[in-house]
Order: structure tokens, then sequence, then C-alpha cells
């Protein structure tokens, strides 16, 4: 009875099911486009991540393209989607793209981190 009232998950693939069991998670933000202008940019070359103008949370709260990476902790298999977030609620969002660990290194170079990757 009280699970009619329960909300369905919508479908995930199977990548997403994979990245969301990796252990880590890293957030940054970009300058906001649209979630079909990204994907074309992504499907394109995916080191066109690097073009994006990466932006402060704090200074830009009401829109901003976020990207959550999902990795092993040593490195070995890094995820990453972007969100559209509008007043920090969800807009859409692209499919998962499986990416290196150089590549995850430069996107978060542009934001002043940098990681270790042992090699």
């Amino acid at each position: 009875m009280f699970g009619l009232f329960k909300k369905k998950k919508i479908g995930r693939s199977e990548e997403e099911k994979r990245a969301e069991q990796l252990p880590r998670t890293k957030k940054v933000q970009f300058e906001p486009m649209t979630i079909a202008e990204t994907e074309q940019q992504i499907d394109q070359d995916l080191r066109s991540v690097l073009s994006f103008t990466p932006v402060n949370y704090y200074a830009t709260k009401n829109k901003y393209l976020l990207c959550t990476f999902f990795y092993e902790e040593d490195y070995s298999e890094v995820w990453l989607r972007f969100e559209l977030r509008t007043d920090d609620l969800p807009r859409g969002r692209t499919k998962m793209y499986q990416i290196d660990k150089l590549l995850m290194r430069d996107i978060l170079r542009k934001f002043g981190q940098n990681i270790n990757i042992g090699d």
C-alpha cells in the first residue's frame, strides 16, 4: 500500500550505474551552455572540455554547468557527466563519458587544482 506513493526512479544506463558505484566524486563548474551544445562538442572531441570556461560557483550560483567526476581512488577509471543547473536545480544532464586520468588532471588544472595521477 505504501509503495504506491513512492517515486519511481527513471531508468539509468549501464554507464551511469557503473560510474555511480565508484568510490569518489569531484565537482567543478563551467559557464552555462545548453545540454545539446555540450554533448555535441564532447561527442566531436572529448578534449573540447578544455575549451569550456571555468566559473566560481559562489559568483554565479544562478546558472552554471556542473561537471561531476566519478572515479576510482587510483584514477584507473574516470567518468564525467555535465548537468545544467539554474538556481541550484537540475535542468538537464548529458550522458556519461569515460575519460582518462590525464584529461581529468588537465580539466582540474583549469581550476588551480592538481592531482597526483602517479605517472
